[in-house]
Formats: C-alpha cells, sequence, structure tokens
C-alpha cells in the first residue's frame, strides 16, 4: 500500500514542492504551515509524534499525490484542524488566509456539541453531511484521512485501532472514488488492514498483521524486512512448525523491532501460546545474547522457530548482499547460536 511518510521539517517539505509548485505557492503554504506550527504548539498525535508531522503528510498526499495546485486547497491541508482542536477561529483563517481556505476549512470541521446533543450525533450528521460535500472537499478530507489510517498499527489502543476501521470502512472508503487515485489507495489499505476486523488467530491473519509492523522497515542489506519474517515461517513450517508456531515466526521481530506490545498482540486476539513463544523469542534490552538463548530454551516450542529465523538470516541469498566483514561477523554469531541453543537442550533433557 502506499505510505506517504510526510518531511521531517519545512525545509525538506519546501525543497521538494518547489519541484511541483510555482515558488509563490510554496511560499504561501510555507506562511500557513507557520501559523498551524503556532496553532498546534504543544500538540502531539497518538502514538507521540508531534502533530504538525500529520499536517506535512496531508499536505504530501494531496500535492505530490494528488496534484493539487490550488493554493486554497493546499492551505487547507495544512489548517484542516486549527478550528476543530485549537483556539483559532473561522475568522482568524479569514484575517490571515481568506474566505475561500477557511470556507474549505469550515466544511471539513466537525461542529461543537450543542445543547441537547450528544458527541456521537454530532459527528454522525457531519460524516452524512460530509457524503454530499463537493469534490474538493472530498479531496482534503479524504487525504487527512489516509494521513490518519496509512499507519493505523501504531496507535497504542487496539480498540482504537478496530473502530477507526470500520468507521473509514463504512463512510470513507465508498467516498474514495470521487478520484481513482484515492480508491486504489484505499482500496489497498482496507486489504492490508482487514485483520482488524476479528481475532488475528490464523496464519494469514498473523501475516498480514507482520506485514503492517514491518510495511517501512528494511533488513540490513535493504529488502523489506517482512520477506526476511515470512522466510523464517517457511522454513519453520517446512521443519514440522504447526500454525501457532508459524504465527510465532511471523511476529517474532514484532515486539523487539517494532512499536507492537506483548499487550497489543492479546488484544488483537493473538493467541496467548503464540504470545508467549514470542515473549520468549524477544530479545530484552541489556540482555546478553547468551542469557536470552538460555532463557528462549526454557520454551521448546519458541526454539523451533528460532531455528528458522537462523536458518533464514544464514541462508546464502541473504548473507551474498552483505560485505565480507558482515557476513564472517554473523555466521560467527549464529553458529555460536546454535551451539547455545544444542547445549540448553541437552541441559533441559
Amino acid at each position: 500500500m502506499r505510505i506517504f511518510a510526510g518531511w521531517d521539517s519545512w525545509s525538506a517539505a519546501e525543497a521538494d514542492l518547489r519541484t511541483v509548485l510555482p515558488r509563490q505557492i510554496v511560499d504561501e503554504l510555507g506562511l500557513a504551515f507557520e501559523a498551524a506550527v503556532e496553532w498546534h504548539a504543544g500538540q502531539t498525535r497518538p502514538a507521540g509524534e508531534p502533530y504538525w508531522q500529520h499536517l506535512l503528510q496531508v499536505l504530501q498526499v494531496m500535492a505530490t499525490g494528488l496534484g493539487v495546485e490550488d493554493v486554497d486547497l493546499l492551505r487547507a491541508g495544512l489548517l484542516h484542524d486549527v478550528v476543530e482542536d485549537t483556539g483559532a477561529t473561522r475568522a482568524d483563517l479569514v484575517v490571515r488566509f481568506g474566505e475561500c481556505t477557511a470556507e474549505l476549512v469550515d466544511a471539513v470541521t466537525i461542529p461543537e456539541v450543542g445543547a441537547g446533543e450528544s458527541k456521537d450525533e454530532v459527528r454522525t450528521a457531519y460524516l452524512a453531511k460530509l457524503a454530499r460535500a463537493p469534490r474538493d472537499v472530498l479531496r482534503l478530507k479524504l487525504s487527512d484521512r489516509y494521513s490518519n489510517v496509512q499507519r493505523l498499527h501504531t496507535h497504542p489502543r487496539v480498540a482504537k485501532q478496530r473502530s477507526y476501521y470500520a468507521e473509514t470502512i463504512e463512510r470513507f472508503v465508498p467516498l474514495a472514488g470521487v478520484d481513482e487515485r484515492l480508491d486504489e489507495w484505499f482500496g489497498a489499505w482496507a486489504n492490508a488492514y482487514s485483520y482488524l476486523t476479528g481475532p488475528v488467530d490464523t496464519v494469514e491473519t498473523a501475516d498480514k498483521l507482520a506485514a503492517a509492523v514491518h510495511r517501512e522497515q528494511v533488513d540490513k542489506s535493504g529488502q523489506p524486512y517482512v520477506l526476511h519474517v515470512r522466510g523464517a515461517a517457511d522454513i519453520a513450517r517446512g521443519n514440522g512448525a504447526d500454525a501457532h508456531q508459524q504465527m510465532a515466526a511471523l511476529l517474532h521481530d514484532s515486539v523487539e523491532d517494532t512499536s507492537c506490545t506483548l499487550v497489543q498482540l492479546l488484544d488483537l486476539g493473538v493467541p496467548r501460546q503464540v504470545v508467549e513463544m514470542v515473549d520468549a523469542l524477544t530479545h530484552r534490552p541489556d540482555e546478553s545474547q547468551d542469557a536470552y538463548l538460555t532463557r528462549l530454551a526454557r520454551t521448546p516450542r519458541a526454539v523451533l522457530v528460532k531455528r528458522a529465523d537462523i536458518e533464514h538470516n544464514s541462508s546464502p541469498s541473504r548473507q551474498s548482499r552483505l560485505d565480507p566483514g558482515t557476513q564472517a561477523r554473523l555466521r560467527e554469531k549464529y553458529a555460536r547460536a546454535i551451539r547455545v541453543l544444542d547445549e540448553a537442550a541437552g541441559h533441559h533433557g
């Protein structure tokens, strides 16, 4: 699926935007970004990143993904949450950026809850109205939504991941047909995160979860990291692993190398036996390699998974992509790991 990483600073954004937009428009967007940072000062996203990173992602979706060139629409991408989430008002937007920008921001702003209304009622009415909105408003809101959902797995609460997925499928995916690119992105996203519709209790759903948490990671040779966990799972299956061990192979690095936690795995419905193996396979901070392997050996069903992990890491196809020094270091590391596991197995036997 398509990922819009955004930019880590305005200067980085500016450099890229100047390749697709006139200088004057980029300069005006710079002023809007400054205002957005000012209004959103101190705010963060659920995963902890500064709020302005989301705003740059929305801008990137619109400017580089959808090819939007209208300055008011692009400005609204940077300012879309200031009325809803900060002390700024529509009047403030009109004064600083004009009526057209303010009108677009107003169109995607959820109204305040009035007397006799509930928050859910107001949101439901807002979403119903949004479905009848003009094309530019839909492109603005869908760009915002795509930024919010493209890394849905990083939200710390699984319940929120599930409810946000369900709402997006029901309310926003049908609107994505307003632009064939949005339609394609949301379609791929819906499939990628479909594991959120139920418990992650099969090899197939564990594979989708692994693909999500490792999506933007690469291994030492620059290959997508998910290929490693899939390779380990394939080897484990060939060595007699049952479904739970194959799931553990797919998820064996999910806690050690991503923001995922053991609690989240349980909340997602990953079987407890699988989570116990993932826990055993997770190298603790400040834990020596020998201590890790000795602890791991106390969970015998996880040892088959670790051996598959080592076998895949040691395969000629992976080793050949590394420099000779790294190859030699890893060969020694993996050989020692096998010796420690063998010794531990003999001891426990």
